[in-house]
């Protein structure tokens, strides 16, 4: 039988997707541009209406957007579920929600957008559910990009590395990622916050930087 303590983690690691500064244009991907704009619905009916409709989305257009947030949107599905202690559709929606996001990856494998969220997804799952090994990868082939990533999507890539570090129970290589982050954030004159409860919402280099060109097939 799952444990229902397996599953608190959908609680709090589902992305915030309501991107005030998103304008949207008229595009192939109408459902991806209203979660953009909107957020996923709360509501359990309108939800699922919503991720089926990015699946559909995916299937006629082929925009692997649509793909990626088709499969947060079934993680939103899993999370309602677990919080209705309904474990056992909650494990099988958190399973079918990592696999599309997997699947959008090794379609696309030289896609580095693609692979930014991913890691912003699995970065910040709890130790237990293994993810601290592809976050690892993924985030080792972001920081060897060059001219793909401004400096603040960087510095969100590296904390996003130092996360897995510390699920994977690296310790020594944690603590050296995160003296770097910290001294990064001094020499800019931005604060830098440590919180391994928290998952910070969008910004607006994640809109432009990754999932705007995504939306626009690059």
């Amino acid at each position: 039988m799952t444990q229902p303590g397996k599953w608190r983690w959908l609680f709090w690691f589902l992305l915030p997707l309501s991107v005030a500064v998103y304008s949207a244009r008229a595009t192939a991907t109408p459902e991806v541009n209203n979660v953009l704009q909107h957020g996923f619905p709360l509501q359990p009916d309108a939800l699922t209406k919503t991720t089926s409709a990015l699946f559909s989305e995916y299937t006629n257009k082929r925009n692997i957007a649509s793909l990626v947030f088709y499969s947060y949107g079934v993680l939103r599905q899993a999370k309602h579920f677990s919080e209705i202690n309904d474990f056992i559709h909650a494990a099988e929606y958190a399973k079918t929600g990592l696999f599309y996001l997997d699947e959008a990856v090794d379609a696309n494998e030289d896609n580095l957008r693609v692979r930014y969220l991913r890691a912003r997804i699995d970065a910040y799952l709890p130790t237990e559910m293994g993810r601290c090994v592809v976050t690892l990868h993924d985030t080792d082939l972001l920081l060897k990009s060059i001219n793909v990533f401004d400096k603040d999507s960087l510095n969100h890539i590296r904390y996003m590395r130092y996360r897995a570090l510390v699920s994977c129970n690296f310790k020594d290589q944690a603590n050296a990622l995160l003296n770097e982050i910290k001294s990064a954030s001094v020499k800019s004159g931005k604060h830098f916050i440590v919180d391994l409860s928290q998952t910070p919402e969008w910004d607006i280099h994640e809109i432009t930087q990754i999932v705007l060109p995504l939306l626009k097939g690059k």
